[in-house]
């Protein structure tokens, strides 16, 4: 039995808030029009909705919909958008402390002399 936690949809999408209008002014500087984000924001919140619909089940729908051509497009910015996201967690973590620097040091000479 498998008894992997799937991930709905809803736990995987930012919030409206804050987050929504930098993500807004950010894809604005790359050319896309407000009411591109809109579209495809609406289409993301309609399809969660769903009770039950898990990321997987979107990403099916997503890819059963787009023409075999823009396959590779799609793959890009699947890959460009886990990029960002890991940018903007990498900056939300805070600095290591000295304790944990000592730590880290400490780790990486077990790993050296093992």
């Amino acid at each position: 039995m498998n008894s992997k936690k799937r991930t709905t949809l809803s736990e995987c999408t930012i919030s409206m808030g804050r987050e929504c209008e930098d993500l807004s002014s950010f894809l604005n500087g790359f050319g896309f029009e407000e009411e591109e984000l809109d579209a495809v924001l609406h289409e993301l919140n309609s399809f969660r909705t769903i009770p039950g619909t898990t990321i997987e089940r979107y990403m099916n729908h997503v890819i059963n919909t787009i023409e075999e051509d823009d396959r590779h497009a799609f793959l890009k910015g699947i890959l460009v958008g886990v990029a960002i996201r890991k940018a903007v967690e990498a900056l939300e973590q805070p600095d290591l402390t000295e304790e944990e620097m000592r730590i880290n040091r400490e780790i990486e000479k077990l790993g050296l002399s093992g």
